[in-house]
C-alpha cells in the first residue's frame, strides 16, 4: 500500500482556484463554502494561526467551571476535481473585529506560497426587494476585466452600484495587490430572511460557480431546505404586511392628518423593510431610513425599532 504524500498532492494541484466564504449577510458566503466541501471529497491540509488576528472574546462554562473560549478556525482544504482547476477552499469561522485587510493579505500570501493559486473567488449576499418565491439574481464584481468578460459570457451581469462589506470584498483587493485576478459572486436575498441561512441563494451561487469552473455538483439535497425556508419567509412577509396595513389604517389619522391610506402601499412597506435591514448592518444608512419614516409620517410608530439599531447587545 502506498502512503499518502501531502506535499506531493499539493504540488500536483491543477491551476488551483482559491475559494473563500467569510461569514456575512445571511451567512450566504460561508454556507456556499460549507456546502461545497460537504458535497465533494475535500481534505484539510493547513490553517492560518487565529492568534495573530483574533482575541478570545468569551468563556466556556462546564459544570460551573470556566474555561477560555475557543478562537475561530481558519482552515484550508483542497478539492481535486475532474476539471481544469482544482480548488483550495478556505473556511473561516469568523471575521476579525479589526485589521481585516491585514488578514486578507496574509490569506493571499499563504495561498500563493503554499498552493500557487491562479484565481480567487468569493461569495456575498445583497439584501433586495426580491420576493421569497422568486429566483434571486446573481451578479458579479471582479478585479480583472478579462475575468469579468468570462463571467459575463455565462449571462451574469456586473454589480452596478453596491458595496461589498468585509473580507469577501477585501480578499479580492489583497489578491489584486499580488497580481491574482479575483471575482465575487453575489446573490440577492429577501429582506424577510436576512438572519437565517438561505439555501436558495447558496444553490444558485454554487450553480453559477460550477458553470464558471466547469465543475459538476449535485445540489438536490438543498431543495427541501429551500421549500421549508421559502414557506417560512412567505408567512413572515404576509403577517408583517397585514399587521402594518391594519395598524396604519387605525392610526393614520393620528399620525399624520395629511397622509391618506393610499399613500402607504406594499412598495412603501417593502422599502422600509429594506432600509431597516441595511441600517442594521450599516448605521450610516440610518439617516436615509429616518428621512423615509418622516416622509411617510411613520416615525413614531417605528421609533422603538429605529432606536434599536443603535443599541448594542452582547
Amino acid at each position: 500500500m502506498t502512503s499518502f504524500n501531502l506535499s506531493q498532492a499539493i504540488g500536483n494541484l491543477k491551476s488551483p482556484i482559491l475559494v473563500v466564504g467569510w461569514p456575512g449577510l445571511g451567512n450566504v458566503a460561508s454556507s456556499c463554502v460549507r456546502t461545497l466541501i460537504n458535497s465533494t471529497n475535500s481534505m484539510v491540509v493547513s490553517a492560518l494561526d487565529p492568534r495573530e488576528h483574533f482575541e478570545i472574546e468569551d468563556i466556556e462554562v462546564k459544570n460551573g467551571v470556566c474555561f477560555p473560549g475557543k478562537l475561530p478556525q481558519l482552515l484550508f482544504r483542497i478539492i481535486v476535481t475532474n476539471s481544469d482547476h482544482d480548488l483550495v477552499v478556505f473556511t473561516p469561522e469568523s471575521q476579525p473585529q479589526s485589521e481585516s485587510m491585514e488578514l486578507a493579505q496574509k490569506l493571499i500570501s499563504v495561498a500563493l506560497s503554499t498552493f500557487n493559486i491562479q484565481k480567487v473567488i468569493t461569495f456575498a449576499a445583497i439584501s433586495g426587494a426580491v420576493e421569497p418565491e422568486d429566483d434571486p439574481k446573481v451578479s458579479f464584481a471582479t478585479t480583472d476585466s478579462v475575468f469579468g468578460e468570462e463571467i459575463a459570457r455565462l449571462g451574469i451581469d456586473p454589480i452596478i452600484d453596491q458595496r461589498i462589506s468585509g473580507l469577501n470584498g477585501l480578499t479580492l483587493m489583497a489578491g489584486y495587490e499580488k497580481g491574482i485576478m479575483g471575482a465575487c459572486l453575489a446573490s440577492e436575498i429577501p429582506i424577510w430572511g436576512l438572519h437565517t441561512i438561505n439555501p436558495k441563494a447558496t444553490k444558485i451561487l454554487l450553480q453559477t460557480f460550477c458553470r464558471l469552473v466547469n465543475l459538476r455538483l449535485n445540489l438536490d439535497h438543498l431543495n427541501s431546505q429551500i421549500s421549508e425556508l421559502e414557506d417560512s419567509m412567505i408567512r413572515q412577509r404576509d403577517s408583517v404586511r397585514l399587521g402594518l396595513k391594519s395598524d396604519f389604517h387605525m392610526e393614520s389619522n393620528f399620525a399624520n392628518e395629511d397622509l391618506t391610506k393610499s399613500e402607504v402601499n406594499k412598495s412603501d412597506l417593502d422599502e422600509l423593510e429594506l432600509l431597516f435591514s441595511r441600517a442594521s448592518f450599516d448605521r450610516s444608512q440610518a439617516s436615509i431610513l429616518k428621512a423615509e419614516l418622516d416622509r411617510l409620517g411613520l416615525y413614531e410608530k417605528f421609533e422603538d425599532r429605529f432606536l434599536d439599531i443603535f443599541r448594542d447587545w452582547s
